[in-house]
């Protein structure tokens, strides 16, 4: 048997219904780490045609919070710290950006 304390209240399981209840778990967190279920989100993984969000913005032609396709990344980008990318601004004119750009804050949507 195994105890489990919640806020006074003391539940006794059998030890089946612990692991059955650690199968769940093991189960959800193999959902979770599915290639095929979510896709990258990583910085790293950058690539012409995906879409970014600004969180902090240095220009007065971008918007925080509105979703930019990115037009083009720099053929390195995975290896070097100062590739470019480039997207298209609230103007219509394309706008290059650094990986690591000062004062913008950027994440994949």
């Amino acid at each position: 048997m195994i105890i489990v304390k919640l806020k006074k209240i003391e539940i006794m399981i059998t030890r089946e219904e612990y692991l059955k209840a650690l199968d769940i778990v093991e189960a959800y967190h193999e959902q979770l780490n599915l290639s095929g279920v979510r896709r990258s989100l990583s910085w790293e993984d950058l690539q012409a045609g995906r879409k970014i969000i600004f969180d902090k913005v240095m220009s007065k032609y971008l918007t925080e919070g509105k979703e930019y396709t990115v037009t083009r990344v720099d053929t390195d980008w995975k290896e070097w710290y100062n590739s470019w990318f480039e997207i298209t601004d609230d103007r219509g004119k394309k706008k290059s950006l650094r990986k690591h750009a000062k004062g913008y804050l950027v994440r994949m949507a």
